[in-house]
């Protein structure tokens, strides 16, 4: 297929700048309630991963803004389509990593006062005389926040999901038919130039010499 081909602009339905522009809303979002949280907590695997797909994010925005809009020739229709896939896997990754962790440290976190303490015991804290939370409010241990700060990131970078599969699906389906009728002529055509191929290269046939009489006396 050609070049010229491959490099046309790939239609999309106009919602799709709405999305677009959500998803780097909720990218910065998630960056800075991550990045908070990454500064109380310190640098668990799940806040690296997730600041990564944030500024990630961002930076795929900025290259969508400039090939479209300033340098066309930096658009690919294959190298968006592996961007946007990118997202999809990332996000989840993100998503579900910060999920986990925040359900880890949301449920098994008890204190008194200032105080914090990680509960691993064979019996529930409700059997000692414990209670979740009812100890410590949210607001007067800073670890109480930061679990509050990275669940709202999880359920944010899960949107960001949501909307990167959105996009990838409806992108990949326009970009397949805008390619299909291409495709289609270029392989009607192919057996059409095999003729006149054949046809001009072939070599004319020459009919055999006559086998000479003889000659009787």
């Amino acid at each position: 297929m050609s070049t010229t081909t491959d490099m046309q602009v790939v239609p999309m339905p106009r919602w799709s700048t709405a999305v677009g522009c959500a998803r780097v809303a909720l990218a910065v979002v998630v960056l800075a309630l991550t990045a908070a949280a990454t500064s109380i907590w310190g640098g668990y695997d799940a806040f690296i991963v997730t600041l990564f797909t944030a500024s990630a994010s961002l930076v795929i925005f900025v290259y969508y803004f400039v090939a479209l809009s300033y340098h066309p020739t930096l658009y690919h229709p294959w190298a968006i389509l592996a961007l946007e896939a990118f997202g999809v896997i990332f996000w989840l990754t993100s998503f579900a990593t910060m999920a986990q962790w925040t359900s880890v440290y949301n449920g098994w976190w008890y204190g008194e006062g200032d105080s914090y303490g990680f509960w691993e015991a064979p019996f529930r804290p409700e059997d000692v005389g414990f209670a979740k939370r009812t100890i410590v409010r949210r607001s007067a241990n800073k670890y109480h926040a930061g679990v509050a700060l990275a669940g709202t990131a999880a359920g944010l970078a899960a949107v960001e999901f949501v909307l990167y599969t959105v996009t990838l699906t409806v992108f990949g389906m326009s970009m397949h038919r805008q390619r299909m009728p291409a495709a289609h002529r270029s392989i009607a055509a192919t057996p059409t130039a095999d003729i006149e191929a054949g046809t001009t290269d072939k070599a004319p046939e020459t009919e055999p010499e006559p086998e000479p009489k003889p000659v009787t006396v």
